[in-house]
């Protein structure tokens, strides 16, 4: 019942990285193949990886009640969040944007993730990518349909400071 995530085999792991460069792929026209190919995979791997590293059991709110009682350094949504994005950001993408998000922030619910649009497109058409649901097993599914989760960009001042440099290099250039 507790037992760790499984996160399926490489073939398993291509094939939801297919599913994912199509969905990327549909979210407009201009969104090229290789692109959303970089990205699924990088997401998908990097994804499994973080599980490795945060070895958590199948159910997410487990990890929250060891983390948040010192028995698991890591493994809060936000440090899966915050883990990922830098991978995703170092892709240089020219037709996909990353956003981080929020559903309910600063409530006891919660729950941050990554918003991958379209260049120019509304933050609410975009898809949501999220490691910590499902133990590093990739989640993702389009923003307007993730009906349990009211998800909100987070706001520049909320940066995450790990994440400042790369969001904020202007603060971070040295003269």
């Amino acid at each position: 019942m507790t037992a760790c995530v499984n996160l399926g085999t490489a073939e398993e792991r291509r094939a939801q990285a297919r599913q994912l460069s199509f969905e990327l792929q549909q979210l407009s026209p201009t969104v090229q193949a290789v692109e959303a190919d970089k990205l699924a995979i990088t997401a998908i791997e990097e994804s499994a990886k973080l599980s490795d590293d945060f070895n958590p059991l199948c159910f997410p709110w487990m990890n929250n009640g060891l983390v948040n009682t010192g028995l698991r350094k890591r493994g809060l949504c936000y440090q899966w969040r915050d883990d990922l994005f830098p991978h995703l950001h170092r892709l240089n993408l020219k037709m996909l944007t990353l956003h981080l998000t929020s559903s309910r922030r600063a409530t006891m619910r919660e729950h941050n993730a990554i918003v991958v649009t379209a260049i120019g497109q509304r933050f609410e058409d975009g898809l949501v990518i999220d490691p910590w649901r499902k133990g590093g097993r990739l989640w993702w599914g389009r923003l307007s349909e993730d009906k349990g989760h009211p998800w909100k960009p987070l706001p520049r001042d909320l940066t995450p400071v790990v994440l400042r440099p790369l969001l904020m290099p202007e603060l971070y250039l040295k003269n």
